[in-house]
């Protein structure tokens, strides 16, 4: 599905009438992902800004609901995060309204603001990235810097709340007790079963965006070209324990926020071998003071990056480089003094 397909396929589920009943009967809960959070720029809400898109379904989502948006700024962001975005589980809808000095349709207003904004969310953070052909990039995270290291801001608050967590145990006590009866019980078991599809998506994509973080950390920091590390599509599915094609489905057409705030492609950080030894290969060319023989260069890439290659595919990828061979660039150190 498209990113904002899902969004609405989620929605859809948790206003169903059963995933309520279970969730109040703490068969349900969410479960944050370690290392994420909502992405900052979630919070300011500006209408200015979303005015500018242009687009009708942007407006139609603040139209006449100005109340609620001040009712969220008003709440403050810890408060929004325990009661509403990432809601305590033993709280019951009539206990956040106390503490929250609301009433249960204000509440209910809430909920559904952050289930349309979950949708939307694309509106609010589009991507800047140019289109391909009749597709284009959903932007559904920024990477942020946190105190002990980098966190995955994601901008849906539907992703934000990480995966479901369902008690099976729970669950088949609840016929007997009767509070499902047996017409409900089918329904319940394939909403059960649709939000594990959910969970292994939800899991797909924030594995790899950890894998990323944690891989591409020195690109993150300087958003140097160079200090990519070569990642392939394969060793990341071997390391997930997943088919290759389901990793290139996860990131097809996705990006994100890097901390400087250039928008990147996920596919950008799976660099293939050879653009990576290529790149450090010009690293090593450019750095040395004398004009380093392509034996030289295979040398230093085993001793320094622990890349073992010949010195022929030394001679080629200097060659792609369009980079003379040492004698050519030695030939021209007097006229560069000159």
């Amino acid at each position: 599905m498209p990113e904002e397909e899902f969004q609405r396929f989620i929605a859809e589920i948790e206003k169903n009438p059963l995933f309520k009943k279970l969730y109040q009967e703490k068969v349900i809960r969410y479960q944050r992902f370690p290392r994420t959070d909502i992405s900052p720029s979630f919070y300011p809400l500006k209408e200015e800004v979303i005015a500018d898109k242009g687009s009708f379904d942007v407006e139609s989502l603040l139209l006449g609901r100005e109340d609620i948006v001040k009712k969220i700024k008003k709440l403050g962001r810890e408060n929004f995060k325990r009661y509403f975005l990432y809601p305590e589980h033993e709280m019951t809808a009539e206990e956040i309204a106390e503490e929250c000095d609301l009433d249960i349709q204000e509440v209910e207003e809430l909920n559904s603001f952050i289930d349309e904004f979950s949708i939307q969310s694309e509106f609010y953070h589009p991507s800047t990235l140019s289109p391909r052909g009749s597709r284009h990039y959903f932007k559904i995270a920024s990477i942020e810097r946190g105190v002990e290291g980098f966190i995955i801001g994601y901008f849906s608050p539907s992703n934000a709340r990480g995966k479901y967590s369902i008690n099976y145990e729970e669950f088949e006590g609840l016929e007997p007790k009767g509070f499902l009866g047996k017409s409900e019980v089918k329904g319940a078991r394939e909403l059960l079963r649709k939000l594990e599809l959910i969970n292994r998506r939800k899991d797909t994509i924030y594995q790899v965006l950890l894998n990323i973080v944690e891989k591409q950390s020195l690109y993150l920091e300087s958003a140097d070209s160079k200090a990519l590390l070569p990642f392939s599509q394969k060793e990341l599915a071997k390391r997930l324990g997943l088919a290759p094609s389901s990793v290139s489905r996860a990131i097809r057409d996705k990006s994100i926020d890097t901390p400087l705030g250039e928008e990147k492609p996920l596919k950008d950080f799976f660099p293939r071998p050879r653009r990576f030894k290529k790149e450090l290969i010009r690293k090593i060319l450019e750095a040395g003071d004398e004009p380093l023989p392509d034996e030289a260069v295979r040398r230093k890439l085993e001793e320094e990056f622990g890349v073992s290659i010949s010195r022929r595919s030394v001679a080629s990828l200097r060659g792609e480089l369009k980079i003379p061979a040492a004698w050519r660039r030695k030939q021209a150190l007097p006229s560069k003094k000159k």
